[in-house]
């Protein structure tokens, strides 16, 4: 009886396991509609790349509302995708996703000689993107 019971407890520890893995893979690939949407994708690193200046920049800021404005067309596109509200909060609030994305913006900004190592790099890109009008420069502001 003793070597059953350890052999059910291994089981049950092996099946565990694997439900587990599973629930994990499960939660990484249910974002990948979003991640291979190249509207979603975009405006999620223009948001991503637009925080991280703001954050190494004391007199660089977002625009709120164009940033709200620019949110609505991805919130939508990702409702017609499929996800419910509470799946694209969930999204937003995924720390795994959340650092994906800032990796991304990380080597966006390091393809334009930005470093966090030297803050003042960062800023000028910021500044550049402001001065260009482009779409990142659009929801920033000095001041």
């Amino acid at each position: 009886m003793r070597h059953y019971a350890k052999v059910l407890a291994g089981c049950i520890l092996v099946a565990g396991f694997g439900v587990l893995t599973t629930v994990a893979m499960a939660q990484a690939d249910r974002w990948q509609a979003l991640r291979d949407d190249p509207e979603i994708a975009n405006g999620v690193l223009v948001a991503a790349i637009g925080r991280m200046i703001e954050d190494n920049c004391a007199d660089i800021e977002r625009r709120r509302a164009p940033a709200r404005l620019a949110a609505i067309p991805l919130f939508n596109r990702a409702i017609s995708l499929g996800y419910s509200r509470s799946e694209i909060a969930a999204y937003i609030d995924d720390d795994a996703e959340k650092e994906r994305v800032r990796a991304l913006a990380r080597r966006w900004l390091e393809q334009r000689g930005a470093s966090e190592a030297v803050p003042e790099t960062i800023c000028q890109v910021g500044r550049d993107e402001i001065s260009a009008g482009s779409t990142i420069g659009r929801l920033l502001r000095e001041g």
